[in-house]
C-alpha cells in the first residue's frame, strides 16, 4: 500500500535518436510533494531523478576551519539554485533521551552539540555518529535551507541550496532553534543582515555571550 501511494504519474521520454530521457523531474508529483520516488514503482525506473537520498547524489563539499565559527563546511564545485547538498544523517532519539543526552554531553565537558529536530517527538543527534553536514554553520543571511522528504514512508532531513554557490564558498543555513533562557550565542556568521546572536528571541537589548555551538540547551533547527 505504501508503494502504491509513491508511485507517480510520469511516463518515460525518449531523445531523438531513441534514447531514453532522464525521469521524474520538476513536474514530478511526488517530487512537489517532497517525496521521494519508490524504485520499485516508479515508471522511470533506472532513470528516474527523484531518488537522491537513496542513491546519496550529495554535492561535493569538504570541511574547513571557519575561524570563531570552528569547522565548517565548504562547496568543492559550483552549485546551482535547489540543488541537493547531502542528508543531516545522527541517531534518531526521542525528546526524553535529548534531554538526557543534553544534559549528559554538558557534563562531559563538550562544547559542540549536533541536535536536528526531525518531528515533534523526534531529534537527530549527529554528536557522535553523524556526516559532513553537520559542520554546516549558521548565518543569518544562509545559501541553504533544510527540507523534510518522505523517503519510502520515512521523514528524513537534507539540506538544499537556496541560491547559486561558487566553490570554495561556505554552505550555511539558518539554525532557528528556540532558546531557553536570557543567554544568547553570538552569532559570527559576518553578514550584513547579522542579528547579533543565534536564538529565538530577537530582542537586540540582550548582550550574547560566548562562542558559538552547534546547539546547547535546544534541537538545532525548529522545523
Amino acid at each position: 500500500r505504501r508503494e502504491k501511494k509513491m508511485q507517480c504519474d510520469c511516463e518515460m521520454e525518449f531523445d531523438a535518436d531513441g534514447t531514453p530521457a532522464m525521469g521524474c523531474g520538476e513536474d514530478c508529483i511526488n517530487r512537489l510533494l517532497l517525496m521521494e520516488c519508490n524504485v520499485k514503482v516508479c515508471p522511470c525506473g533506472e532513470f528516474c531523478t527523484n531518488q537522491r537520498f537513496q542513491r546519496r547524489e550529495y554535492s561535493k563539499v569538504s570541511t574547513f576551519r571557519a575561524g570563531d565559527k570552528g569547522f565548517g563546511l565548504r562547496a568543492d564545485a559550483d552549485l546551482a539554485d535547489g540543488q541537493f547538498v547531502m542528508e543531516y544523517c545522527g541517531e534518531v532519539c526521542t525528546f526524553d533521551q535529548f534531554q538526557d543526552r543534553t544534559a549528559r554531553y554538558f557534563e562531559e565537558g563538550r562544547r559542540h552539540h549536533y541536535f536536528m529536530t526531525l518531528r515533534s517527538d523526534e531529534i537527530i543527534d549527529a554528536t557522535q555518529r553523524g556526516n559532513f553536514s553537520r559542520f554546516m554553520n549558521h548565518s543569518c543571511d544562509p545559501n541553504c535551507e533544510t527540507q523534510k522528504w518522505t523517503v519510502n514512508g520515512r521523514l528524513r532531513v537534507g539540506f538544499f541550496t537556496i541560491k547559486s554557490v561558487k566553490k570554495g564558498q561556505e554552505l550555511t543555513f539558518d539554525y532557528q532553534f528556540q532558546r531557553f533562557g536570557s543567554d544568547a550565542q553570538r552569532c559570527y556568521c559576518g553578514t550584513t543582515k547579522c542579528r547579533g546572536f543565534i536564538g529565538g528571541k530577537d530582542n537586540k537589548s540582550e548582550k550574547p555571550r560566548g562562542r558559538p555551538a552547534k546547539d546547547t540547551s535546544a534541537a538545532r533547527a525548529a522545523l
